[in-house]
């Protein structure tokens, strides 16, 4: 009997016990179930970046500019920009009790290059008389300009897998298909004479020269990326929060060249009269399926409420051998485009 009285007690403090964790992890999920109910179900993102662009391909620098007319001797022909910019934008449904996303994403970026040689050399002698007059003199003008398009879609489905490195994080896994389309475009010309007489157009010899070149590559394939978000003040909900991700890609497509190379030297006689002493054209045209590797990433910060989120930070993406860079042979160049990002997000609904 005094067993029994004395069991009492233990048996009743763990009913409280079972009856309290219960009543805490009920109110946990409830609470949890009205925060996911209160977050909204489409999300609308857009932004920009400033961009820097890895350019290797291979620049063409006329023939018949040796020995040189100029010095310095104008830039090689054919060269891309190595400053542009983004615009992207996307949309995320993220359905109301379940844990994936469904995101369409696109980004567009494009640089411009504009570059002006200009040269003239002038060559003076004297007469009996002592006065100096000009005698002959070399004059060369060049001009290129360079484009650089490129617009990468994504259209991808993410799952919370809740396998952060960081405590309080939430961490997404995205599968999709990535289509990237990469163009590049450059023209160029030439003009100079050599040693041409001051006063007389007789045996001047005029050097000519003009360049168009086209790279590009269109492609396709799976991607995979990882995205991470951790808070640093407040919650992942309404505060200041450490993000970052990365990303991979294999796409499938066609990498392209056309390539016009032209030069013309002339000698004129005067009235009218003259003689082409050479003249050359080049156009090789190239086109190949390629698979390229495609690997990125980012790392920035961004401020969250509960209908919203303003970010900033800087990412990378990588195509690998992505352009044919060569001029009378193939030669596959990989294009980065890496820099500072900002953007902003709206949610709508929940």
């Amino acid at each position: 009997m005094n067993e029994a009285i004395r069991t009492h007690p233990r048996k009743a403090l763990r009913r409280k016990l079972l009856l309290t964790v219960s009543s805490v992890v009920l109110l946990l999920a409830a609470e949890a179930r009205a925060e996911d109910a209160d977050h909204p179900i489409l999300w609308i993102e857009f932004g920009g970046a400033f961009d820097q662009i890895s350019n290797g391909e291979d620049g063409w620098l006329p023939h018949n500019l040796t020995p040189p007319i100029s010095k310095p001797s104008p830039e090689p022909f054919g060269h891309v920009p190595n400053i542009g910019y983004d615009f992207d934008g996307a949309i995320t449904f993220a359905p109301e009790d379940s844990a994936w996303t469904y995101t369409a994403s696109v980004r567009y970026g494009r640089g411009q290059l504009s570059r002006h040689t200009h040269d003239q050399t002038y060559q003076l002698t004297h007469n009996f008389l002592g006065k100096y007059a000009l005698t002959t003199y070399a004059f060369l003008n060049a001009s290129q300009i360079g484009h650089s398009a490129h617009a990468i879609l994504d259209f991808t489905a993410g799952r919370d897998v809740g396998l952060g490195l960081f405590r309080g994080d939430e961490a997404t896994l995205n599968f999709g298909i990535r289509v990237v389309q990469l163009n590049e475009h450059a023209r160029a010309t030439l003009g100079a004479f050599s040693t041409a007489p001051a006063k007389y157009s007789t045996g001047k010899i005029v050097h000519e020269a003009d360049a168009s070149i086209t790279r590009g590559f269109t492609g396709a394939g799976p991607t995979v990326a990882w995205d991470d978000s951790a808070p640093l003040l407040g919650s992942m909900h309404d505060g200041l929060s450490f993000d970052w991700g990365a990303n991979v890609a294999i796409l499938f497509g066609r990498q392209k060249a056309r390539l016009a190379l032209h030069t013309k030297n002339t000698r004129y006689y005067g009235y009218g009269a003259n003689a082409v002493l050479s003249h050359a054209t080049y156009t090789p045209v190239r086109d190949k399926t390629v698979a390229v590797p495609n690997a990125g990433g980012f790392a920035g910060l961004s401020w969250r409420l509960p209908n919203g989120k303003i970010s900033f930070g800087y990412r990378a993406d990588f195509f690998f051998g992505a352009i044919d860079g060569g001029l009378t042979s193939a030669k596959s160049e990989t294009r980065g485009f890496y820099g500072p990002f900002a953007n902003v997000s709206i949610g709508i609904g929940g």
